[in-house]
């Protein structure tokens, strides 16, 4: 009781009650400013310090997480630089609630001293730790399979037959197809012309950019015309990181439901186990009760995004028949 007594005096002392910001970003970036400006004037503090950040127990996950982002930011605009090696000077931020009022205090050591500086705000006025986001499921459509390993595919929405580009390896040649919406082909470009080594771990990327087609591979880098397919034009590229092409984790579905953006995560790179893709409502974490998720019969290989916001391809090896298969992911609404 006397602690809490002390820390309301205090707060009484230093209160200084923000407005209510329209952004729902904006209380919290106010409050990180004017907390970050206080530490920045203390005499005789230097950078860089290791950021120590103690939110109060009760605090979910999703609301705890925000502040120290903002906070960093914050140092940075004031060149207070934070570091993350352990033998950096300790700047402790502790954030802890009253009955209507949240106080942030940092302490620091300077020289032989301890600097506290405190920042409160109404309770009232802060955002929730995460908005409220509409019920969505992932519905998933096998479109094609092949024996063949499958490195990437893009959408051909656009295209006459619709359909898909498919960029495969096959008897240790790389080549990049069309099919149409039914997986008929329609045609094939071989890509000798890159001269590609064999390699044990293949990947590639096939980008379109209208009847334009540019294939990246490990080492090379090929472009050509579906209307000009003899005209292969192949050059010297660095070679792609296998993790980096695995999964493009940058991947994001708008959820058709309220506009709200989803990342695709992945769990695990394992090459002998199901995959299960979790998708992420914009300021959640990949544990929050809001993640949906979607199983393959195998791991994931590659995704790429589609012409839709909503919608993306998937390639996965199905551990059953050895099948690479190529799925279609919707967000749709509705659990």
């Amino acid at each position: 009781m006397r602690a809490l007594l002390l820390l309301c005096v205090l707060a009484a002392v230093y209160r200084r009650e923000l407005r209510v910001f329209a952004d729902t970003d904006g209380v919290l970036r106010e409050t990180s400013k004017k907390l970050a400006e206080r530490v920045a004037a203390i005499p005789g503090l230097h950078g860089p310090l290791r950021l120590e950040w103690h939110p109060d127990e009760t605090w979910s996950e999703g609301k705890a997480t925000r502040w120290p982002d903002m906070l960093r930011d914050e140092f940075d605009r004031r060149a207070l630089q934070i570091s993350e090696e352990r033998s950096a000077p300790a700047l402790s931020v502790y954030a802890t609630e009253t009955p209507t009022h949240m106080v942030l205090t940092a302490k620091a050591e300077v020289g032989d001293r301890e600097e506290v500086r405190m920042v409160t705000i109404l309770r009232a006025s802060l955002p929730p730790a995460e908005s409220p986001v509409a019920p969505v499921r992932v519905e998933r459509q096998l479109i094609y399979q092949s024996p063949d390993r499958i490195l990437d595919v893009s959408s051909l929405a656009s295209g006459p037959d619709g359909g898909l580009a498919v960029l495969q390896y096959k008897n240790f040649e790389a080549i990049a197809f069309r099919v149409d919406a039914k997986g008929e082909l329609r045609q094939v470009v071989s890509l000798n012309a890159a001269a590609v080594k064999p390699v044990r771990d293949p990947h590639g990327e096939i980008s379109l950019h209208g009847n334009q087609v540019s294939v990246q591979l490990w080492g090379k880098t090929c472009d050509f015309s579906w209307g000009s397919p003899t005209e292969v034009k192949c050059h010297a590229e660095k070679v792609l990181s296998p993790v980096k092409t695995i999964v493009r984790m940058d991947a994001v579905l708008t959820s058709p439901c309220d506009g709200t953006n989803w990342t695709v995560l992945q769990r695990s790179i394992e090459p002998t186990m199901r995959e299960v893709l979790h998708l992420v409502p914009d300021g959640s974490t990949q544990e929050s009760s809001t993640t949906v998720m979607s199983e393959f019969p195998g791991p994931v290989l590659n995704l790429s995004m589609e012409q839709s916001p909503g919608n993306a391809l998937v390639v996965t090896r199905n551990l059953r028949t050895g099948n690479y298969e190529v799925y279609k992911i919707t967000l749709a609404c509705g659990n």
